[in-house]
């Protein structure tokens, strides 16, 4: 099995179809079928269902072009890296980031690499945290930014932030006062509940509440904070997430934002341990180091503070 095999097969199981896929790789067909037969020789299975339309992958073959993508860019990448060593970092990076924080880092992420590393083309994929750390193990994704502790040995993660979370709620509601409250106030409060169980704010939420032994009274479940926003604003209850996901809300005070002590979640930028980045993926990752750093420092990442590890390097 070689890369121009995995190629060959990559095409043909995309297009389905013989006569189109050595069109696109300008072989003849019957090399074309040669190469296929010897690569599902050597692996002991049929990859495709050959019929009168043209050929369809098997469940085999369904894995192995998952696994064939990953592998083809990858080599591709590491031409690239090579023939560049002395030029600037370029090339796609696709990047993970949750929908909340999507809007506060992408747009100077963007900017910054503009400016410093232009031949960069990035990829943005948001989705929550544990799609975006399967994401990272699969090869769809080489950079995204994780909630700790990563649960994954497979992933490498490099601390970024602690965000405080907050209870947020409409503007002017004195339920829980200015300043920063302890878990138990939220008892009496009606919550909507934000994310995915299991994960990120949803998770740390739940497990202080279970340390404390408290009941938090949930009146509904959304996974996305843009909805939750929505609701609270609308009065039907409060949420709690992070202040940087509704910042023009506090700043046309429409949403107040009050922090519970002891809520906190680590941000960190992840990639896939069995896989050494990129020098674009690299580029990328410091970066958005040195853009959070900014958006902390600045105040323009509500409630944020640098973590040690971070602060200590720059």
């Amino acid at each position: 099995m070689d890369l121009r095999q995995l190629r060959y097969f990559k095409v043909l199981a995309t297009l389905q179809h013989f006569g189109r896929a050595s069109a696109a790789l300008h072989i003849a067909q019957p090399a074309l079928s040669r190469q296929i037969r010897l690569l599902e020789e050597e692996l002991g299975v049929r990859l495709l269902e050959r019929h009168v339309r043209g050929a369809t992958p098997t469940p085999e073959g369904l894995v192995l072009l998952d696994r064939a993508s990953f592998l083809l860019r990858y080599a591709d990448q590491v031409k690239v890296d090579i023939a560049d060593l002395a030029a600037s970092p370029r090339g796609l990076v696709a990047l993970g980031l949750t929908p909340a924080l999507a809007p506060l880092l992408f747009i100077p992420l963007a900017e910054a690499l503009r400016e410093q590393y232009p031949e960069i083309r990035l990829r943005l994929v948001e989705n929550f945290a544990p799609a975006l750390q399967d994401a990272l193990l699969q090869g769809t994704l080489d950079v995204a930014l994780l909630s700790g502790p990563v649960s994954s040995p497979g992933v490498s993660a490099v601390p970024l932030v602690a965000e405080s979370l907050c209870a947020i709620g409409p503007w002017g509601d004195t339920a829980l006062g200015d300043g920063p409250v302890e878990m138990e106030q939220l008892q009496d409060l009606p919550l909507i509940l934000t994310g995915v169980p299991k994960s990120g704010v949803r998770l740390a939420l739940e497990a202080l509440a279970a340390r404390q032994g408290l009941e938090l009274q949930v009146s509904m479940e959304v996974e996305s904070i843009e909805v939750a926003r929505r609701l609270v604003a609308r009065g039907f209850g409060w949420t709690v997430h992070f202040a940087a996901a509704i910042r023009e809300e506090l700043q046309a005070q429409r949403l107040q934002a009050v922090p519970i002590r002891g809520l906190e979640l680590h941000r960190m930028i992840g990639y896939a341990a069995a896989r050494p980045p990129s020098r674009a993926s690299l580029a990328v990752m410091e970066t958005l180091r040195r853009v959070a750093r900014d958006l902390a420092v600045e105040g323009d990442w509500p409630n944020s503070r640098l973590l040690a590890e971070m602060a200590e390097g720059d």
